[in-house]
């Protein structure tokens, strides 16, 4: 098993990467529940996801998305920011299309694309530019998503609130192609990979269960941002819309996750986002690897 892989029973799982950022908007904005000093007790644990070797006032996030090999499907997780240049990330480029290449992973071999919801970060790859015109940039994929969030991100103030613009290039190009197949709640996408309904820090979100085998993982979307959250489960960022949804979400995942001791895959922890749910003198803490 490679840095890079994880095999689930019959099921393979490739994390990928679009880019490692440090996000702008300081910690103590970011976080408006999480007193500053309370990252302390974090630094030296989770190093790498602060800026300044730990010590810093902003945090390193990775934009990690994930391909699934289940039943004779290739299942992609997630697409990123996107060709960009981000600008509120420093113009920043997304490179997910290069680890796409530099794993031999054809774009039309895609049947699915499942976006574990409709932020920015998560949508950017889903179209990209030819001729001049976006079009859809798995183009034999179904791409898949909760209705809720779909609903949700194409309401006009909802739209307007967005720093960049991006339903129409990175949504509406691929439901123009009649490319969007949208769920109303847990679903399997094979016998092997079921998606689960995880609101809260957006309304459709969801996350992915890989289970074959008599083995299990769960990819987790952004249920959790930051590992200290598995720690300090009612800190929340900014992102999240509902705050009060998506601790009770985050509470009762940690709580399966360390019961059963299923591997969790983070696409916002150092990648490529694989570790386990661990309890070190009574709390719950973040391991990274399998």
């Amino acid at each position: 098993m490679g840095d890079f892989q994880m095999i689930v029973g019959n099921a393979e799982i490739v994390a990928l990467s679009d880019m490692n950022c440090v996000y702008p908007t300081p910690l103590a904005d970011l976080w408006p529940n999480v007193p500053y000093e309370g990252w302390d007790a974090f630094r030296d644990r989770y190093g790498d996801t602060f800026t300044d070797g730990g010590h810093g006032t902003h945090m390193n996030i990775e934009i990690g998305c994930y391909l699934v090999r289940s039943q004779g499907k290739t299942i992609l997780i997630d697409t990123g920011y996107g060709p960009g240049p981000v600008e509120y990330l420093g113009g920043l480029k997304g490179e997910l299309w290069a680890d796409l290449t530099a794993k031999k992973i054809d774009s039309a071999q895609v049947d699915t694309v499942f976006l574990s919801h409709l932020h920015l970060d998560h949508v950017g790859w889903n179209s990209i530019e030819q001729d001049g015109h976006l079009i859809p940039a798995f183009p034999n994929a179904r791409y898949v998503m909760h209705r809720a969030d779909l609903d949700h991100f194409r309401r006009p103030d909802v739209h307007a609130r967005s720093r960049y613009p991006y339903m129409d290039e990175c949504i509406e190009v691929i439901a123009r192609a009649g490319m969007i197949d949208p769920l109303d709640g847990d679903s399997n996408l094979t016998d092997e990979v079921r998606a689960v309904h995880t609101p809260g820090h957006t309304p459709g979100h969801m996350s992915i269960v890989v289970s074959s085998q008599g083995q299990r993982a769960h990819i987790q979307g952004d249920v959790l941002i930051h590992p200290a959250q598995v720690t300090e489960e009612h800190w929340t960022p900014l992102f999240d819309g509902d705050p009060a949804l998506a601790t009770l979400t985050r509470h009762k995942l940690l709580n399966e996750l360390e019961a059963d001791g299923t591997p969790v895959i983070s696409c916002h922890f150092p990648a490529p986002g694989f570790g386990r749910i661990v309890r070190v003198q009574g709390r719950r803490y973040w391991q990274a690897g399998l």
